[in-house]
């Protein structure tokens, strides 16, 4: 009887505590939309890439080409000011000479999908349900892995119809054959940071607003970063649509005919590409905290 009676006290404090736990997470919904900064940008003209004196970050506020954003989120609140927060989520960046003019006429898309854990540090007292510091401020900075593939659409140079062709595989700036070019992978980290803000709408639901912007260490989400090679090398090596990708301007009226030197410059590799989501958040808490094991936080 004594047992039973052990028993089932671990087992409500094991209950009281679990709920206790549950308190500090909530889960919930990301919306919003993405965008893309890299080489296809204002500055490339005619060959001639002045980017070494543009500021990606500065880029990323020009949304001049979004794409919706969607995914999910859990956080972990260690208290009125400390969060952890991890999300998954999905959406496309894209990017078109066409929207500035640029002679080069290059363009890719491509889904990205990403993990990040960020830590987020709100600037006033806040937990979802109180009544007092129902809004905050907040910042994050943290750590993600992405997802991509760029990809282009163009006319097959043997049928003469529209396809899409992943451009990671064509080896559009000679890739494997240029020594120390090695082809990219993938699968990338980045560095997310930014702002945000909270307010919290009942006892259980939070709703926000986030902008944040990826630091990524890599030059080729957009498959453009260094220099053209001779175009009858890279016909031997990856093939007519590798060519056809690889060089576009003779696609633009009054050009036709017309490609570029090998080592023409094709893109600027002193600088990493980024990206930014602009979201709108929604989390639920998972524990009301009403339970006479647990005195609710409140302020």
């Amino acid at each position: 009887m004594k047992k039973t009676f052990l028993i089932a006290i671990m087992l409500l404090l094991g209950v009281c505590t679990t709920k206790a736990q549950l308190m500090n997470w909530e889960i919930g919904i990301l919306g919003g939309v993405s965008n893309y900064v890299g080489d296809i940008n204002s500055l490339f003209r005619g060959g001639l890439d002045d980017s070494k004196e543009w500021n990606q970050f500065e880029s990323s506020f020009n949304m001049y080409n979004a794409h919706f954003l969607g995914g999910v989120l859990v956080r972990y609140n260690f208290n009125p000011r400390w969060t952890l927060k991890g999300t998954a989520s999905f959406s496309k960046l894209s990017g078109d000479d066409a929207h500035f003019n640029n002679k080069r006429n290059l363009s890719f898309h491509s889904a990205i999908q990403e993990l990040a854990l960020t830590a987020e540090f709100n600037f006033m007292d806040y937990r979802t349900g109180t009544r007092q510091h129902r809004f905050t401020p907040y910042i994050f900075g943290g750590l993600a892995v992405f997802h991509f593939n760029p990809k282009a659409d163009i006319i097959d140079p043997i049928t003469q119809e529209q396809v899409t062709v992943s451009l990671h595989d064509l080896n559009t700036e000679g890739q494997g054959l240029i020594k120390d070019r090695k082809n990219y992978s993938r699968v990338q980290i980045s560095i997310p940071f930014g702002v945000g803000v909270k307010f919290s709408l009942s006892s259980y639901t939070c709703i926000g607003l986030e902008w944040g912007f990826r630091k990524t260490f890599t030059d080729y989400i957009d498959d453009i970063s260094t220099t053209y090679i001779d175009r009858n090398e890279l016909l031997s090596y990856a093939g007519e649509q590798a060519v056809t990708a690889a060089d576009r301007t003779n696609e633009l009226s009054g050009h036709a005919g017309e490609y570029h030197t090998h080592g023409e410059m094709r893109g600027n590799k002193s600088t990493k590409d980024w990206y930014n989501f602009l979201a709108i958040t929604f989390t639920t808490k998972l524990s009301s905290g009403k339970t006479k094991c647990l005195t609710p936080y409140k302020k």
